[in-house]
């Protein structure tokens, strides 16, 4: 069975800084990655990497950074469905890292997500045994979590930012595992989410499963680069998830990986560190 990641692509370039620069000037970087980047992306590599059979929903498009990315996606063996129009739509942003800091700042742009079909709906979900959106790509993940719903598949919500349309998806989530940033104008309750959690980078996650709740420390290392950490955290949890449905526990083993990742720049040197379970 295949976990279905929907949502953002990315080519990222990434600079790792001992400060952050001042307005008009030249900064040095200390270290410098390229490559594919994204919520989705980041975590199905994740899974992948982990020993899960995933499936990639994107926006890719065409153009030298997209044929990039799909180079880097056969690299680590993540099948992809890509449902861009025969346009350049890949967002490509430029990301500083200050380790000092343990923070990043990311400068992106928001491209048309329109799609180049009407997605078939049954045929996505054939085999899926679990489904993780970023919240992206509405016209295509609402209708794939509403099916999703119809057929008893759970879908997990990487809610990093509330979007325009979120209080339409809400209602379609099992699993809302949110950071401290993301703050929605409605209650978790009143759209009765029994599995819900908080990260809150280096701090500890809170969740709350309908019966009980409570709180996992994440180990502590010396972090050299945050990016995709929240990322790697959700693909990590799906996985886990996906062998046994152990909220908890999933967490905390997901947390376990993000750690790891944070060890090492970019969001794919961990993998080689890092056995698969």
């Amino acid at each position: 069975m295949t976990i279905l990641f929907v949502g953002r692509s990315t080519f990222d370039l990434g600079y790792v800084c001992a400060n952050y620069p001042e307005e008009d000037a030249k900064h040095s970087a200390t270290h410098f990655w390229a490559g594919a980047g994204g919520c989705a992306l980041n975590a199905a590599v994740t899974a992948r990497a982990l020993g899960s059979e995933v499936k990639l929903l994107t926006l890719l498009g065409t153009g030298p950074f997209a044929d990039a990315v799909r180079t880097e996606l056969a690299q680590y063996d993540v099948p992809f469905e890509d449902f861009a129009t025969d346009t350049e739509v890949l967002p490509v942003s430029s990301i500083i890292v200050v380790p000092g800091n343990a923070s990043r700042t990311i400068v992106d742009q928001q491209p048309p997500q329109a799609l180049k079909c009407e997605p078939d709906i049954d045929a996505l979900l054939a085999e899926a045994t679990l489904v993780l959106t970023d919240g992206w790509l509405p016209a295509l993940v609402i209708p794939l979590c509403r099916g999703a719903r119809e057929q008893g598949i759970p879908v997990v919500l990487d809610g990093g930012s509330v979007k325009p349309w979120s209080a339409e998806l809400m209602p379609l989530i099992d699993y809302a595992v949110v950071s401290n940033r993301f703050q929605p104008e409605f209650s978790f309750e009143v759209h009765h989410h029994y599995h819900f959690a908080m990260t809150r980078g280096a701090g500890p996650i809170s969740w709350y499963d309908g019966y009980g709740g409570g709180s996992i420390t994440p180990p502590q290392v010396e972090a050299v680069d945050t990016l995709g950490a929240g990322d790697v955290f959700h693909g990590a949890f799906c996985h886990y998830l996906a062998k046994w449905p152990d909220f908890p526990d999933a967490l905390e083993k997901a947390a376990v990986v993000a750690a790891e990742s944070c060890r090492h720049y970019g969001a794919r040197a961990w993998i080689g560190s890092f056995g698969v379970d």
